[in-house]
């Protein structure tokens, strides 16, 4: 009865495949697509921290914006240029009168006569249209803004080179962060791992009798204290892979994974003082920006004084009219004039209005000079401070390397003679916790050392440099 009923079940399957070919055929295609798509969606893009910043340097959006401002100005300097280039102007009208024009001149030739006498002018329609070219022959205004565009020009594309630099500064920091949270996950599974043989080595005791229950129960308490530990540090890590995707600009949804560890590229010791000041001096496009701006606002002065001086314009002028009484296009008789001249402008008085905005100029040229003497002694401040935090990091690396070994052997003895029955849980525990501690230190220096050399890198224009390589590629 039962092989009667499986085999009346798979006829009846197999027939209704069938009956339905292209039901097969759907259901088939989905399949084979959906076994497709997941693989293309599970794919990981490994990024070292090279790669990083290059992609951060072709999509970062804040420099999209600064390089985009730069064009801008490239365009200003254009337009600038523009004004003192001739003009030429086309312009046309057409006029249709209802009632012929009248004109009332004074009768001269009647000496009783007491009202004006009409002219009638023929024609209802009027058409005229002309050209005029006008070249400026001497403008300061035009030629002192020509040489401030320019320069604002210049001064936008170190604008340029300061956000390429400060972007790869961020996104070394975003890559140290992922790296830095990775690495504590990491000591914490190593710590949940020893935690875990110190629960089996006081069981084993526990069953030979060499230790309580209480000790039992401290070293369960002890593991799971750290499971939350874990979970922060697991959802610390996406947090900074999101960062970093931000900084990198690629999309939050993608998944990436960093190829570089967390580890100190050298330790070679830092540069003197006043040469790394003399080298940030040199290489920051920030000092060349406030340079730039001191020339721009004495250019800007200029260009305010030149509105007290005079302005001389060449023009010339064609024109042609006509006159006429009906719609007969065709028929139009025009009347053609030439004209050329020279136009002088001699500014008189305008209230002050040219002596307060050249008083402004001035004002602002003495405010980007103390800008710029300000920025040496911010840039002199963040030298030193990134020095010191290189060195203070690369002391801190060589005193932890010794203090993990020391650690580690320590927490072996500690845990084979927690085996034999003659040391406590608790002394365990505290040789766990100084091996977990020293790793820890020793992870947050090698961080540190790796941030700070990133902002020694930045303060002495190292990143600058190496935007302008990777621009030129």
């Amino acid at each position: 009865m039962f092989l009667k009923v499986q085999n009346f079940t798979e006829n009846h399957f197999m027939k209704s495949l069938i009956k339905t070919p292209k039901r097969l055929l759907v259901i088939l295609f989905i399949g084979v697509t959906a076994l497709l798509i997941v693989p293309l969606r599970a794919q990981v893009k490994i990024l070292s921290l090279d790669e990083a910043v290059t992609l951060a340097l072709e999509n970062n959006r804040e420099l999209q914006i600064s390089k985009l401002e730069s064009e801008k100005n490239d365009q200003s300097v254009r337009e600038a240029w523009g004004n003192a280039m001739p003009s030429i102007s086309f312009s046309s009208n057409f006029t249709h009168s209802f009632q012929t024009a009248q004109f009332f001149p004074r009768s001269f030739g009647n000496p009783g006569a007491t009202g004006f006498q009409g002219i009638t002018l023929s024609g209802v329609n009027s058409a005229n249209a002309g050209i005029t070219l006008q070249q400026p022959l001497y403008r300061g205004v035009v030629y002192a803004a020509i040489s401030a565009a320019d320069i604002f020009a210049t001064l936008s594309q170190k604008g340029v080179e300061a956000t390429m630099a400060q972007t790869i500064t961020d996104v070394k920091k975003s890559y140290y962060d992922v790296l830095i949270v990775q690495e504590q996950l990491k000591l914490i599974d190593q710590s949940i791992a020893r935690y875990e043989l110190a629960l089996n080595d006081t069981r084993g005791l526990f069953r030979q009798g060499l230790a309580s229950d209480l000790d039992t129960l401290r070293a369960y308490v002890a593991l799971e204290n750290l499971r939350p530990s874990r979970i922060k540090a697991e959802t610390g890590i996406d947090i900074a892979l999101t960062v970093l995707k931000t900084k990198i600009g690629i999309s939050a949804t993608d998944n990436i994974s960093l190829s570089d560890s967390l580890q100190e590229n050298g330790l070679q010791a830092p540069i003197a003082f006043e040469e790394a000041y003399a080298t940030a001096l040199s290489e920051r496009p920030e000092v060349e920006q406030l340079k730039l701006q001191v020339d721009a606002s004495e250019a800007l002065i200029d260009a305010e004084f030149s509105n007290h001086l005079p302005t001389l314009d060449a023009f010339a002028q064609f024109q042609t009219l006509t006159l006429t009484d009906n719609f007969e296009f065709s028929k139009y008789n025009f009347i053609s004039q030439y004209s050329l001249g020279i136009q002088l402008n001699v500014p008189i008085f305008n209230g002050f209005k040219t002596d307060a905005k050249v008083q402004k100029a001035e004002i602002e040229k003495k405010q980007s000079e103390t800008r710029f003497e300000n920025l040496k002694e911010l840039i002199r401040a963040e030298v030193r401070v990134s020095l010191s935090g290189v060195q203070e990091s690369r002391k801190r690396i060589l005193s932890q390397l010794k203090t993990v070994q020391s650690a580690e052997r320590s927490y072996e003895i500690t845990r084979s003679r927690r085996q034999q029955g003659l040391v406590s849980l608790l002394e365990v525990s505290d040789a766990e916790l100084a091996l977990a501690q020293a790793k820890g230190n020793y992870l947050q220096a090698v961080y540190d050392f790796l941030i700070a050399k990133a902002n020694l890198d930045k303060a002495l224009g190292v990143a600058t440099k190496f935007a302008k390589s990777e621009s030129k590629k």
